[in-house]
This record gives structure tokens, C-alpha cells and sequence, in this order.
């Protein structure tokens, strides 16, 4: 598996995990992911990350700015 790989899947499981203990907005979902990630984290990875994780149907937008992982995202998290 390549690096890039490595490291957007590390990025998809600390959005996940958030996402795990409850519905989160945008802003806080960020905070924690760049926080966590350290190095590999910028604004455009997270926000890459999460159009990826969008699209995939892994999580949901709840409303404006709040987003939920799915039933989908759960068993993605746990293959990665």
C-alpha cells in the first residue's frame, strides 16, 4: 500500500471515530482531525477527506454544517 494511501486512511479513521460518539459540525470535525493528524493534516486534505467520505455515502450531512457517519462509514471503519 502506498503512503498517500496509508494517510488517507488514517484521515478517514479519525473522521470516522469522531463521528462515532455523535453528530458533529464541520468546524469541530476539522479541529479534531488536523489537531490529530498533525503533519499530513491541512485544510485541503480534511476537506478532500470528507467530499471523499460524502461521496462514498460513508457519512451524511444531518444539516447545514452537521454531518453523521452512516451504517456504511461504520463498516468502512472497521476494514480500515
Amino acid at each position: 500500500m502506498s503512503r498517500r494511501r496509508e494517510e488517507q486512511d488514517m484521515m478517514d479513521k479519525v473522521i470516522l471515530s469522531a463521528l462515532k460518539g455523535g453528530d458533529m459540525r464541520w468546524t469541530v470535525l476539522e479541529k479534531n482531525v488536523l489537531t490529530t493528524c498533525h503533519s499530513l493534516a491541512t485544510r485541503t486534505r480534511f476537506d478532500n477527506r470528507l467530499r471523499y467520505l460524502l461521496q462514498k455515502e460513508y457519512i451524511e450531512r444531518v444539516s447545514r454544517g452537521v454531518y453523521t457517519i452512516t451504517e456504511k462509514g461504520t463498516k468502512y471503519m472497521e476494514v480500515i
